[in-house]
């Protein structure tokens, strides 16, 4: 059992979700020894084989469920931005212009005129530039 406490509490430590479950199995064996402390130590070797073996995959169940749930913003370069307001850091003639997104610039298109200070929200990323659109100002 304290093996299995041991583990739990490097894997607050080191973080990486694979020592729990390992610490998991080891504190399920322990629990089995406590409540059959003359069990052969055969069997507590499988139980801890079979617990290990079974955290895990509940781990692994787990993991993938709560992954699929999240949008992966990881690596998704200019695309997390569709949706963001920005501000036009230069006026757009014929379609095109410049906007200020946090603390960068970008190329922009956009189908209507804007003036430099208008605020505007990216519709698309197409390459390495963005289309937006006017945000009505409610007056």
């Amino acid at each position: 059992m304290l093996s299995g406490l041991v583990l739990i509490a490097a894997e607050v430590v080191i973080s990486g979700v694979y020592l729990l479950w390992l610490g998991l199995g080891a504190l399920t064996v322990g629990l089995f020894s406590a409540a059959w402390p003359h069990a052969p130590v055969w069997l507590q070797w499988v139980i801890l084989a079979l617990a290990m073996i079974g955290w895990v995959v509940v781990g692994v169940r787990w993991q993938r469920r709560s992954r699929a749930n999240q949008p992966d913003m990881l690596n998704t370069g200019l695309s997390a931005y569709v949706g963001a307001r920005a501000q036009v850091s230069e006026g757009f003639v014929n379609g095109r212009g410049r906007i200020r997104l946090n603390d960068s610039y970008y190329s922009a298109t956009a189908s209507q005129s804007l003036e430099q200070g208008a605020v505007v929200v990216v519709l698309a990323v197409e390459g390495a530039e963005m289309r937006v659109q006017a945000v009505e100002q409610h007056k």
